[in-house]
């Protein structure tokens, strides 16, 4: 298995709120790829669904996502599984007094060895975009969930 990205990241938001999102757009990503409409008590390890995601040429590619964990406010795994190889995905939540730390990691494991020496240095040559990338991904996540939390309080008012 090929480690591309690890990451920790401070957020300013509970770690039960990060994994209510994170349920949220599993969901989402679930009735988009299937037309069909699951609860969150559905989701659970070893639930997986098929799906269709567009490659770099632009052609659908079917896909099979599945959850390798899901441990509510504290851990979520899963792996994407398509022809050229595998993508795997971790997040681990911890609470603390400034928040919530995430604990990210993404990794790949090819088809053959030579796409994986390919992945490897193409690696190298991303990496920091790919951090950067996913740092935004972070931030926003935040900005969503304090968003959510004062819509919630002008409602109450």
């Amino acid at each position: 298995m090929c480690k591309l990205m690890e990451l920790n990241v401070q957020l300013q938001v509970r770690a039960e709120e990060v994994f209510e999102q994170l349920l949220r757009s599993i969901i989402q990503d679930f009735k988009q790829s299937t037309g069909q409409t699951i609860s969150k008590e559905q989701l659970a390890k070893n639930f997986s669904y098929q799906k269709n995601i567009k490659n770099r040429m632009g052609y659908d590619t079917p896909v099979k996502v599945h959850i390798d964990e899901l441990i509510p406010s504290k851990e979520y795994r899963a792996t994407i599984e398509h022809l050229k190889g595998i993508n795997t995905m971790a997040y681990t939540l911890t609470d603390n007094e400034n928040g919530v730390e995430i604990h990210y990691k993404e990794g790949y494991q090819a088809a053959t060895a030579l796409q994986n020496w390919n992945y490897i240095l193409a690696s190298i040559f991303f990496a920091r975009k790919s951090k950067k990338n996913m740092r935004k991904q972070f931030v926003y996540l935040e900005e969503v969930i304090k968003n959510e939390n004062l819509s919630s309080q002008r409602e109450v008012i």
